[in-house]
């Protein structure tokens, strides 16, 4: 069977960096078998590994998160900090070389495990997810932790919102029924901003982007609950070190859990699940100012769903680039009028 050019040119590229073989333990002429993994917005993934032995993934940046200009060393580093959690990958090596493919490759460990999935959650899926979550938080932030702690990460991200949108503004692509949507959200955000008081922790690892894809969950029958293993919390290409009620917000909000399903996180159903989180934090750090800033956060995660159309409208709208089919398929109904309405009626 013929392969693909990208499952080629990752071949081509095992077969000549003898360092990444030596870093992995496996020998200079081993045949490797390269399959696909899956595509996101900014890095491809495949795995990699010999026929009936260890395998691995190997993650080629494409498009580079904002605040960071060497994306694979960043999440190295975020790997690197999460050891200690038992439910992240292990970064296995790192090329930000000119010869790296993309823009820089990272390898890590393959980690078992389904997706979670929205459309079809099992009984404890979510006590799942929110155990990889507390487990992650908990882990020590060291002193020289190279990752970015914002000084207050809420205004950072509220600020990252206006300039997608300022980039969009003006351009032939503006859709002005759109605005008029984006407008509204960032006065609703605003507002749960000025009526949040200020952040009392602040010191965690965050993930930054809770997708149901970033979690994968072992069989039912192999999970142990409630203090784990339950699975693996994967894709650290944009943590930063803030506070837990960013990850909770984001993967609550109807804006997230849509992405990677049909699925709506119910109002009511929110509180019950991030006392179920909590449940899983079990006194390792303090709860802090987390509820009285929890809608603020749920806020400005919308608005942060709603301002990357905007700002990554020229790319889908040329075409040509680094670009994601199921993001073709949800574009229309993210900026529509009735998505819209629901995100203003359930989330502000």
């Amino acid at each position: 069977m013929a392969l693909t050019g990208e499952v080629q040119e990752v071949r081509d590229y095992l077969a000549i960096n003898q360092a990444l073989l030596d870093g992995l333990g496996l020998p200079a002429d081993s045949l490797l078998q390269v399959e696909t993994l899956g595509k996101g917005e900014h890095n491809e993934n495949y795995v990699f590994g010999i026929p009936g032995g260890q395998r691995f993934v190997l993650r080629v940046n494409r498009v580079p998160q904002p605040f960071h200009d060497n994306q694979v060393a960043y999440e190295f580093a975020a790997l690197k900090a999460l050891e200690g959690s038992g439910c992240a990958p292990l970064p296995l090596y790192v090329d930000d070389s000119a010869a790296a493919l993309g823009k820089g490759v990272l390898v890590e460990s393959f980690c078992l495990g389904q997706e979670l999935d929205f459309d079809n959650l099992g009984a404890n899926d979510l006590q799942c997810a929110a155990l990889l979550m507390a487990n992650v938080h908990a882990v020590p932030v060291a002193q020289d932790c190279p990752l970015f702690r914002p000084a207050d990460p809420l205004q950072q991200l509220f600020d990252e919102c206006v300039d997608r949108f300022a980039a969009y503004r003006g351009t032939s692509l503006e859709d002005p029924r759109y605005t008029r949507w984006i407008e509204r959200f960032f006065a609703a955000t605003q507002a749960a901003m000025d009526a949040a008081p200020a952040a009392a922790e602040g010191g965690h690892i965050v993930n930054t982007e809770t997708l149901a894809s970033h979690f994968l969950l072992l069989p039912e029958g192999e999970r142990n609950l409630p203090q784990g293993p339950v699975g693996t919390f994967v894709d650290w290409e944009r943590p930063i070190i803030g506070e837990v009620a960013q990850d909770l917000a984001f993967f609550v909000a109807p804006s997230t859990t849509f992405w990677d399903s049909n699925y709506l996180f119910p109002r009511e159903n929110i509180q019950a699940f991030l006392e179920e989180y909590w449940a899983a934090v079990d006194g390792r750090f303090d709860r802090g100012s987390f509820d009285a800033r929890f809608q603020a956060w749920l806020a400005v995660s919308v608005l942060r769903s709603q301002t990357w159309f905007c700002k990554n409208a020229a790319r889908y709208a040329q075409g040509g680039g680094h670009t994601v089919q199921r993001t073709f398929e949800k574009w229309d109904i993210y900026t529509s009028d009735e998505f819209n309405e629901m995100l203003l009626r359930e989330c502000f």
